[in-house]
């Protein structure tokens, strides 16, 4: 299970909660390891929940809609049931001998009687899971407005407290299985940054680097999500589109890049030169590194996300860089490309043991382009554990 069960049942202890309702594709996923189709391709529309018990948290119930229901074979725990709503059709013949997988969606999407709304279906499950008068936290980020009036209507012994906040401090901490997973997805980004490294010669574009990036990532497991990719001076605007900018000996490129792995996110960032690399590029990817070096040796509980702030831009200044400045040097990372802990100058947000920070120094110059250090590690106890394996000095490419 990805969920870290005991932070859940913190907090849920803590708020007087019986129940909780997840309603967003991280939170859905956290919960059950399904990756919400519905809300993936529909955003602004779409509708999964996942529901728990206080008293079984590790057994989910899945609503989605009747087509996407088929999802809840692919959970990662036991799901204690589904219901799908809408009407979709899946034939079942007399006479045809069901496999247990078909069986389980044929018990969902056939037989079931047909639950017209994701409302429906949520009231549904909610007295199926024995909290129709119970007090629920719901994650109010996944719907829309008017939505936890309207629930409380159909179901008017409900008590609904807004609980996004909360998941988000529950995700904060994370399980062994998701720091593999955060590895995994780092050590896919990298594969894709050495490919990209491999294909560089002069005449080679922007398009068609950020294109060999993410062929790389499909290849080894992952789903590229942002291939910020860019060649000398350009890095400047370095959220823009691939161009057609073409590599020149002595030019450098720029990598932010971030993928998912097993519904966790990867989000690093290296300089790339080809050819000898201007000693001003040089200075500055140094000063780059000490910060984020110096942010990796020194975080640890207890700290709050404004104090290591200061500690990164700090060392960033001293290595040679003092007019450095920034809105944050880092954030979180899990389930979403940007979980607690924030690393911003006034975030109060404490770090603890088991947090996965993603330590970065961004810095973008008009002329220059972009110099950029990006890695997680994991914050423990006894010293903290870099995630990515790739060098993290300035790679010059003969």
């Amino acid at each position: 299970m990805f969920a870290n069960v005991e932070r859940l049942a913190r907090f849920m202890d803590e708020q007087g909660l019986d129940g909780l309702v997840a309603t967003t594709i991280e939170n859905v996923y956290y919960l059950t390891g399904v990756a919400a189709v519905g809300l993936e391709i529909f955003p602004h529309t779409g509708q999964a929940y996942a529901v728990v018990t206080r008293d079984a948290l590790d057994r989910p119930h899945f609503v989605a809609s009747r087509c996407d229901i088929d999802q809840a074979l692919d959970a990662s725990v036991e799901i204690a049931g589904a219901i799908g709503y809408g009407v979709f059709f899946r034939e079942l013949p007399d006479g045809v001998e069901l496999t247990d997988r078909e069986r389980r969606l044929a018990e969902t999407s056939v037989a079931a009687p047909v639950v017209p709304t994701p409302m429906d279906a949520l009231v549904e499950t909610l007295r199926r899971a024995g909290l129709a008068e119970a007090r629920i936290g719901l994650d109010e980020d996944g719907v829309a407005h008017g939505y936890v009036d309207a629930l409380r209507q159909k179901l008017p012994r409900l008590d609904v407290r807004l609980a996004s906040h909360s998941l988000r401090w529950a995700r904060k901490v994370k399980t062994e299985r998701e720091v593999r997973s955060i590895t995994a997805a780092a050590n896919v980004a990298e594969v894709g940054i050495q490919a990209v490294s491999a294909l560089a010669r002069p005449g080679v574009t922007e398009r068609e680097l950020a294109r060999e990036f993410e062929r790389a990532v499909a290849g080894a497991g992952g789903r590229a999500k942002f291939s910020h990719i860019k060649i000398g001076r350009g890095g400047v605007a370095g959220q823009t589109r691939p161009s057609d900018v073409a590599l020149r000996r002595g030019d450098a490129i720029w990598f932010d890049v971030g993928c998912v792995v097993d519904g966790y996110w990867a989000d690093i960032a290296r300089v790339v030169n080809l050819g000898e690399p201007p000693e001003k590029l040089r200075r500055y990817y140094a000063a780059m590194k000490a910060g984020c070096d110096r942010g990796y040796a020194e975080a640890k509980p207890g700290m709050t996300g404004g104090e290591l702030f200061r500690i990164v831009v700090e060392a960033v200044h001293e290595a040679g860089v003092p007019h450095y400045r920034r809105n944050h040097v880092g954030h979180g990372i899990g389930v979403e490309l940007y979980d607690r802990v924030n690393v911003t100058p006034d975030n109060e947000d404490t770090i603890e043991e088991g947090v996965v920070v993603n330590i970065e120094t961004p810095y973008y110059e008009f002329g220059l382009g972009a110099v950029q250090v990006e890695d997680p590690f994991l914050v423990t106890a006894d010293g903290n554990k870099l995630l990515t394996t790739l060098d993290r000095d300035l790679i010059v490419l003969d």
